[in-house]
């Protein structure tokens, strides 16, 4: 691909080698005004272009792609310095201000089918923008049933430990079952953790099937009754044996699977862990918090695009119609600028709802430890009567009548913070960003948040992989720790018209 170098000093933009940037010319005295006009819609169109920065296209997961970067009339004592969105990876993070032909890979860390994110390039007050889009490698195939770890059985317990195995890496694993789960009352509750707690506990029921969130449950709606009429559900009832698989890919991506069939794709990170799945306690940590900043993942619904879930945490109350939540940016400071991103939560205001805005993070900590949680914070105040409605909280998650809040006071962005010790018996708590419902037609200022820490001594994790089983017969469980596999057998019907 030809590079040619890019430089719009007239948006202050650095010198980016990137695919093909051709300047407008000048309009000649004898054009039209129609033309003019036009031209001028043009002029728009380029210098936005410009601003956006050109696009970078990597097709495949873990797959990389470069560009080129000259630097020219920086102050020497600012480098440019390079950020990637998340799901993106950028070597070097840092050049010279002077930078002459410098080469910049991006790798695309994802899993998804499709993301899309960008690459800001910075030197003082002198940005540009290289603008990416992710191409996914779908799951390769493979067959996992043939060699078992547990042959069947209604054995009521099963684990394998790291001692005797179990000791998945950065490539992903592949857990699969099968399973007869013949009437409500009758389960099978997978469970794996790694060496670093990110993990999950499934549940297949006579009633359908899903992941458990610490110690809430999220079911599945089943795709395949999902259509125009239909209620989404599995009928694991039907006495018949079914094939269960979860493919985690080595960006804790799961990928979920009855009878080959593909049901969901969810993030192992917004599950909150089991509370046994702790071993020890660990060192004292900076921030325990995953996805502190909101910069990460997050995947929207609606014609109002509001974020239905945000990697790291539980969007308790995902229905529009009570509460609403955006990931949106916000500049506060010069470090903190237009490009970053903060949690907006709005209530719905032609309703008085049925309950409170919640997003929640679920943390393992060790009894009797003091935690620290600080959060940047502002609104969630009713306007013409001054109610403040938000709160940042803490709540133990095996006695969430023990915790600790505080009230949000200002729609001036202030730093909120408060201390609190785990009980004896406290093994997780939920770090909460709440805001009150209040009457239909109320006048809400939203409540956003950004720069969340939780600082406090952490947990250690010893891998394991097992099940819990109540009542119903196993045709065999395995795993695969080589990698995420979809399965070989892929049922379908396929319908061809003609002769």
């Amino acid at each position: 691909m030809k590079m040619n170098i890019l430089k719009t000093t007239s948006v202050g933009l650095l010198a980016l080698a990137l695919g093909i940037y051709e300047p407008l010319g000048a309009m000649a005295q004898q054009e039209t005004e129609e033309k003019q006009q036009e031209e001028k819609k043009d002029e728009g169109k380029q210098q936005r272009k410009a601003i956006e920065g050109p696009v970078l296209i990597i097709n495949g997961t873990n797959q990389s792609a470069t560009f080129i970067v000259n630097g020219a009339d920086l102050h020497t004592d600012q480098p440019i310095q390079l950020t990637a969105t998340n799901g993106f990876s950028v070597t070097p993070i840092s050049l010279p201000a002077d930078a002459k032909k410098e080469k910049v890979t991006v790798t695309f860390n994802s899993s998804k089918a499709v993301h899309t994110g960008q690459i800001v390039l910075r030197s003082g007050a002198t940005r540009a923008y290289v603008q990416l889009k992710g191409l996914g490698t779908p799951l390769p195939t493979k067959d996992i049933a043939q060699s078992p770890v547990y042959k069947g059985g209604q054995d009521e317990t099963f684990e394998k430990s790291a001692n005797e195995g179990f000791k998945p890496t950065d490539k992903g694993y592949t857990i699969e079952f099968k399973t007869n789960t013949e009437s409500p009352e009758k389960g099978v509750f997978p469970y794996v953790v790694d060496g670093k707690g990110m993990g999950l506990k499934g549940y297949v029921t006579g009633e359908g099937t899903g992941l458990y969130s610490s110690t809430s449950k999220k079911g599945f709606s089943n795709p395949l009754t999902s259509g125009n009429g239909g209620l989404g559900k599995f009928y694991n009832n039907d006495k018949r044996a079914h094939v269960y698989r979860y493919a985690v890919t080595s960006d804790n991506r799961v990928f979920v699977y009855r009878d080959g069939y593909p049901i969901d794709t969810v993030r192992a990170a917004d599950y909150g862990s089991q509370a046994n799945f702790a071993a020890e306690p660990g060192d004292p940590v900076e921030n325990l918090l995953k996805n502190p900043d909101f910069e990460g993942d997050y995947n929207t619904a609606y014609d109002n695009h509001m974020a239905v879930s945000i990697e790291g945490w539980d969007v308790v109350i995902s229905d529009r119609y009570n509460s609403e939540q955006y990931i949106v940016p916000q500049e506060i400071s010069n470090e903190q600028d237009f490009n970053n991103h903060i949690l907006q939560m709005k209530r719905y205001k032609w309703s008085d709802g049925w309950s409170a805005a919640e997003i929640a993070q679920v943390v393992d900590v060790v009894p009797n430890e003091t935690y620290t949680l600080q959060a940047l914070v502002r609104g969630g105040i009713k306007k013409k009567e001054g109610d403040l409605l938000g709160k940042i909280k803490i709540e133990e998650v095996q006695d969430n009548a023990l915790g600790t809040s505080v009230d949000i006071t200002s729609d001036d962005w202030e730093t909120y913070s408060t201390d609190y010790t785990a009980s004896a018996n406290c093994k997780q708590i939920r770090v909460v960003f709440y805001l009150e419902r209040d009457k239909w037609g109320a006048d809400i200022t939203p409540l956003e948040i950004d720069n969340v820490k939780l600082t406090g001594r952490s947990v250690q994790y010893v891998p394991k992989i097992g099940f819990e089983n109540q009542g119903a017969k196993l045709d065999y469980f395995t795993y695969d720790l080589s990698g995420a596999y979809a399965p070989a057998v892929q049922p379908r019907i396929e319908v061809t018209l003609g002769k």
